[in-house]
């Protein structure tokens, strides 16, 4: 069993243990913004209804589409696939006031990852030229602000959303990275969950800044096997999510292959690859999209390797005036399942995280 500390979330001065358990855990998750469980596959009912929908919608027969998408939102009230698709097939009838009302919702609902579906659907395409589109760009603005607010005290991890796509264990080769990973926050005092990234699955490891107001991660593409037992990644790029807007700068791709890359919530990284080696941080203004040389000593943070990702030190905890909660994160390791974090609080079962795929608090080693 292997427990690392990586949050630590302290009550108000003066409110008493047992008030701050109270509000921390719910048995069942209680309102607020985020999903119940973005890990939990959708109801095969809703799922079945949803493909009934679709099969309607490609023979033109809105109504009766709309009539099956209705019902699949019924049998699973987290499943918001159907919600897109009322959207859609109110587009293809130009019926845009109705379609911007259902994109509201879903915007409302789950932010992310919806907003960048909204924005690349295909059938969804007529309303970026319609009288409409401003009227979606605010509602994306709101649901953007409300989705990053009161993140402060949340506790972050990587989660995979379903079974990774899983690298031979033997043999040289180029093997494509999809574990099926993203950021995530859980909010103790709710216990509903908020998705962060949205770069199709493949973030393999992240830190907190140490202001909290922001998440640094990493993706990649590839793993290379080479001959001599020799492991790199390819395609690596470094991202910065800004929580209270959930805007994202300029990814920055690392040339060439890495063999170990640390984090720290400063903003540098420790580059260990065939083509740039040593410490940088994102660059300002004009080179604010580059990597420019710092001179510091890496330590703490998050550290990944073809291996995957650990923690390899907590992160400060958050400031007294501001936790309602005083939670403990830490991770779980048992032979045979997936690592896992857990979620604890005095007079409150834990919460566990990651049973089905796996979660971590930098990230998850590397299927």
């Amino acid at each position: 069993m292997l427990a690392l500390v990586a949050a630590l979330v302290i009550a108000q001065g003066g409110a008493p243990p047992a008030a701050a358990a109270v509000q921390c855990l719910p048995a069942t998750p209680g309102p607020g913004v985020g999903t119940i469980d973005p890990f939990r596959p959708p109801a095969p009912a809703a799922t079945q209804l949803n493909a009934e929908g679709k099969t309607f919608y490609r023979l033109g027969k809105w109504d009766d589409a709309r009539a099956k998408y209705r019902a699949a939102e019924a049998a699973d009230a987290e499943f918001l696939a159907p919600r897109l698709n009322v959207a859609c097939s109110f587009v293809r009838q130009e019926r845009f006031a109705e379609a911007t009302a259902e994109v509201k919702t879903l915007l409302r609902r789950a932010y992310v990852p919806w907003a960048r579906e909204v924005l690349e659907a295909a059938d969804l395409g007529a309303l970026k030229v319609h009288a409409v589109m401003p009227q979606i760009r605010a509602a994306m603005t709101e649901a953007a602000a409300a989705w990053g607010a009161g993140l402060d005290d949340a506790v972050l991890f990587v989660g995979r959303a379903r079974a990774p796509l899983r690298i031979p264990e033997q043999g040289d080769g180029v093997f494509i990275l999809n574990p099926h990973q993203e950021v995530y926050a859980f909010i103790p005092e709710t216990g509903r969950f908020r998705q962060l990234t949205a770069e199709d699955g493949r973030v393999l490891a992240f830190v907190r800044s140490n202001d909290r107001r922001r998440v640094i991660y990493a993706t990649a593409d590839k793993l290379v096997r080479g001959p001599g037992a020799s492991v790199v990644l390819r395609g690596v790029s470094l991202h910065e999510l800004t929580l209270a807007t959930m805007t994202t700068a300029a990814p920055i791709p690392i040339e060439g292959d890495v063999r170990r890359l640390a984090m720290t919530g400063s903003g540098a990284f420790a580059i260990q690859g065939d083509k740039i080696a040593g410490v940088y941080a994102r660059g300002v203004g004009d080179k604010g999209g580059a990597l420019v040389p710092r001179r510091e000593s890496v330590r703490g943070g998050a550290v990944l390797t073809p291996a995957g990702a650990v923690v390899v030190k907590a992160p400060p905890a958050t400031r007294p005036d501001k936790g309602v909660c005083r939670v403990a994160a830490t991770e779980s390791e048992t032979a045979g399942k997936p690592r896992a974090v857990v979620v604890s609080t005095p007079g409150r079962p834990p919460r566990r995280i990651g049973d089905s795929f796996g979660a971590g608090l930098a990230g998850l080693p590397i299927p």
